[in-house]
């Protein structure tokens, strides 16, 4: 079942239909804008050095700061080794660049950045930057497909979350597609088989900050012994590997995934070849093949031959991360045996998880910005494109499953054919995998609670784009960051009110439940599959397109079995 949906796809579709938001929505954006307000310098002094940040009304910020030495030069493709001392107080007023990728713009907001391999840095928000302070921390990872993105956008500013939740929040990079999940012989002929990768740097950039946080947050007010993950699309799916990843093992103590998880594909192995999964190695033979790197005597002139490449020419070289949606080859985390033992859903299945709280879920309409450019407008083309959809290379995935999602998801049942294959995507890529995570979980012995969301909050962007519920939509409001196309009416700011306090007292507590909050959100269990419906009006839901999660669930578990041959 090799699902071609990937973030980096129809990204070009986003920017256009983003630029096509009405005047009167930047109108109002800037309408919205909080006068300035003075910022103040403030001094923190981590182990590396003294960070000079800025204060601005209760929160202070401290931005760009290093949690690893640049990659590049012979560190390019590479483990993280840590940031250099320095002398003098650095300046943190300012972000870092985002790691290398093309294009550098956000497809939503629009938001363009600079780029540079010098790139490992993180922004700390804080309403008390003092030690002893011991707030809880949330530490933000981005999305993009691991293929783009950058934690210094406007939209993850972390102010507004770290004023309302009491909480520290942190946003760090990380290496992306061929720069951060890069596979070959090579790189395992230097690093060793048993070397912590090759080919996962990103992941182990993402465990290298999570350590700067264990030992750094105390001085910046938060405290190390409460640290919650959270991500939105591969950073969600990020969020759900460090739940299986031996590596990351108390470096957090709650999860939070906003709309992926690791229990939809993270099958590729590092140099086994799978039908359905290209190998990291085989992708990484086409990709030193075009650089003009292969054919060389020794492995270590073809890594000298790669890594003396600019960064221009990484990027351009074949196969290029953004077109990478045909046999999942893409540049992702691997299964490698050592960052990432095994396939996700098995660890999950064998009890091979960190016994964390967690949270998760999805928003209403998550396939609509993955089929921009497709037109579905009869049953005939549903059906057609749901065969391109799911390939039919496992013995499970026979002419019935196109049968089976006819049933379920018939496009009768639609106000076009086009939005029962929207909603098709959406439950098989985000909300069933939601679902399997948190039933994988809970049937541990010793599971801690899990909690399953919902978020139907429809913005008038999502309206403007006809777009809906969309992927991605409900960042505005756990960060309280309201950017064009967004727009944010009083009922907007109280859905986002509810939604960072809900956020913030799982980081605090393990639980979003708290005063006011009605009705209770209960902790997930397989016997009710209960997720809570944030909208203007919260609900619980019961038994929650249990049928349709059925059957993807059977799919998925199919494809956690290799095949070979």
């Amino acid at each position: 079942m090799d699902v071609r949906v990937s973030d980096a796809a129809d990204s070009a579709a986003m920017d256009t239909a983003s630029d096509e938001a009405t005047d009167a929505d930047a109108a109002t954006d800037a309408a919205d804008d909080a006068p300035s307000v003075i910022e103040t310098p403030v001094t923190v002094t981590s182990t590396r050095g003294a960070l000079v940040g800025r204060t601005r009304g209760a929160v202070s910020a401290f931005l760009g700061v290093p949690y690893a030495a640049p990659p590049v030069g012979a560190l390019r493709w590479r483990a993280p080794t840590a940031a250099a001392p320095w002398t003098t107080a650095r300046d943190a007023s300012r972000r870092s660049p985002a790691c290398p990728h093309t294009p550098a713009r956000d497809p939503i907001s629009g938001q363009s950045y600079t780029t540079a391999e010098d790139c490992l840095a993180l922004d700390v928000y804080t309403p008390r930057a003092e030690r002893g302070a011991n707030k809880p921390v949330m530490v933000f990872i981005h999305g993009g497909g691991f293929v783009n993105g950058t934690g210094s956008l406007d939209l993850y500013e972390g102010r507004a979350l770290a004023q309302r939740g009491d909480v520290v929040v942190v946003t760090i990079n990380y290496r992306l597609g061929q720069l951060g999940f890069l596979g070959h012989p090579a790189l395992r002929a230097e690093q060793g088989e048993r070397a912590e990768g090759p080919a996962n740097y990103g992941l182990l950039d993402q465990q290298m900050a999570l350590r700067w946080v264990r030992d750094e947050i105390s001085a910046f007010g938060g405290d190390p012994n409460n640290v919650t993950i959270f991500g939105e699309s591969a950073g969600s799916l990020s969020v759900c590997l460090h739940l299986v990843a031996p590596g990351s093992r108390g470096l957090f103590h709650r999860a939070i995934g906003q709309s992926a998880s690791c229990t939809f594909f993270v099958n590729r192995e590092r140099t086994t070849p799978d039908t359905r999964f290209e190998s990291a190695e085989a992708l990484g033979g086409r990709f030193a093949r075009a650089l003009g790197c292969d054919g060389r005597a020794t492995p270590e002139e073809t890594l000298a031959c790669m890594r003396a490449k600019p960064v221009s020419e990484v990027l351009a070289a074949e196969p290029r991360a953004a077109e990478l949606n045909i046999r999942a080859a893409r540049y992702q985390p691997t299964i490698d045996g050592i960052v990432l033992p095994d396939r996700p859903w098995t660890l999950f299945r064998n009890g091979m998880f960190a016994r964390v709280p967690t949270m998760t879920g999805t928003n209403r309409n998550e396939g609509t910005a993955f089929s921009l450019t497709r037109t579905i407008s009869n049953d005939s083309e549903y059906r057609s494109a749901i065969r391109q959809l799911l390939p039919l290379r496992a013995a499970v995935l026979d002419a019935a499953v196109e049968d089976i999602v006819a049933r379920l998801w018939p496009a009768s049942a639609y106000p076009t054919a086009k939005d029962a294959y929207d909603d098709f995507v959406g439950d098989l890529a985000f909300v069933c995998p939601a679902r399997a995570q948190a039933r994988l979980t809970a049937s541990a012995a010793d599971a801690p609670r899990a909690f399953v969301y919902h978020f139907t909050r429809e913005n008038t962007a999502g309206r403007n784009l006809a777009l809906g519920v969309f992927h991605g939509a409900e960042l505005p409001y756990v960060f309280g960051n309201f950017l064009r196309p967004f727009l944010r009416t009083a009922m907007d700011a109280t859905v986002s009110d509810r939604t960072m306090d809900l956020w913030a007292r799982f980081a605090r507590s393990g639980d979003p439940n708290g005063a006011g909050l009605s009705p209770a959100w209960p902790a997930y269990t397989s016997t009710d599959d209960a997720l809570y419906v944030i909208d203007v009006t919260t609900r619980v839901d019961r038994g929650f397109r249990r049928e349709k999660c059925d059957a993807i669930d059977r799919w998925l578990a199919d494809l956690d079995t290799p095949v070979t041959g």
